[in-house]
């Protein structure tokens, strides 16, 4: 059976179709997270399924997620180290919890971007003080 998704979600480049039940990527053709069967009750309230998520992506999510205001309660777990899922569990004041998941998720994105930029200015800045150290020494020996 089909889900008709809502919207379009960019999640690592890739623009992934969005719904309530799972976030997949078309160019890998795989579920990224689905949510949780028995969970209906209520939409601010869900554990989220992640394939391919560890204790990595899970912490560095909810160390963001559970500093938002409206977040109640937001933790993860992974059931089984043979097994590559992880569930991610959030609880709301007021809002769905998959919009603060995807919130989350745009927010560690952003934090991953400014990590990777902020190591390559570093390392760039290092190479052209060893550079000129390199050439300093190699005139002074002459």
């Amino acid at each position: 059976m089909a889900i008709q998704c809502k919207r379009d979600y960019e999640i690592g480049g890739h623009w992934n179709e969005v719904c309530e039940e799972h976030v997949s990527c078309h160019e890998e053709k795989q579920v990224i997270w689905k949510r949780l069967a028995g969970d209906e009750k209520s939409e601010k309230s869900r554990t989220f399924v992640f394939s391919e998520g560890g204790h990595t992506v899970g912490n560095a999510l909810r160390s963001i997620v559970s500093r938002y205001p409206e977040v109640l309660f937001c933790g993860y777990t992974v059931p089984h180290p043979a097994e590559a899922n992880m569930h991610f569990r959030i609880q709301t004041s007021g809002v769905r919890a998959v919009d603060v998941l995807r919130r989350g998720i745009e927010d560690l994105e952003k934090l991953c971007d400014h990590t990777i930029n902020s190591f390559q200015h570093g390392l760039c800045a290092f190479s052209a003080v060893q550079e000129h150290r390199t050439t300093r020494d190699t005139t002074l020996a002459h």
